[in-house]
């Protein structure tokens, strides 16, 4: 707990309180009484007024909220190609979508490797309107890489079993597309 006492646009007390010690910080000139009784005021409203109402809050909020809060939406994976006109090359993308809570590792493999960060652009977590979140991996290859090379798209989240996989390359020209589940 923190308590910060101004007035008149000046800075006053400051307080800090925890459960292992209590330190006071004034930058006006109090007598040591005064700052011996705060503190032993303070403490007294810490743990008996404070914290218990804190605590009983924050309780019946999560109660309320619990099915919001600790629900899991599973993400929507796809890995798409795009050529690119003016360099002739292709733009591939890792997106995930509509998934909650909103920690999700999203990896982009070249050949079952991942593709280095400094190669990758995005990869910024995104709210959506429904409370759900979004993340996106582009990687800028040119068409001999993309022929030569399998992409694939993995993620990982708290509402998968297990890894969602899945792949696209280009074999005389005929885009495959796989999905599995590890």
């Amino acid at each position: 707990m923190a308590i910060k006492d101004a007035f008149n646009g000046q800075s006053g007390d400051q307080l800090s309180f925890t459960n292992d010690q209590c330190s006071f910080h004034s930058q006006w000139q109090w007598p040591a009484m005064w700052d011996n009784l705060q503190l032993g005021q303070v403490k007294w409203l810490y743990e008996n007024l404070y914290h218990p109402i804190c605590l009983r809050t924050l309780r019946t909020y999560l109660k309320k909220q619990k099915n919001r809060v600790m629900r899991k939406v599973k993400p929507r994976v796809r890995l798409l190609q795009k050529t690119l006109p003016d360099s002739g090359g292709a733009k591939v993308t890792c997106l995930a979508t509509g998934f909650y809570p909103r920690h999700i590792n999203l990896t982009l493999l070249r050949d079952g490797q991942p593709v280095s960060d400094h190669q990758i652009t995005g990869g910024e977590l995104l709210p959506n309107g429904d409370e759900t979140y979004q993340m996106r991996k582009n990687l800028e290859v040119s068409t001999e890489e993309l022929q030569k090379h399998l992409f694939t798209c993995t993620a990982e989240h708290l509402s998968l079993d297990n890894k969602i996989h899945i792949n696209i390359g280009i074999t005389s020209h005929v885009i495959y597309t796989n999905l599995k589940v590890v």
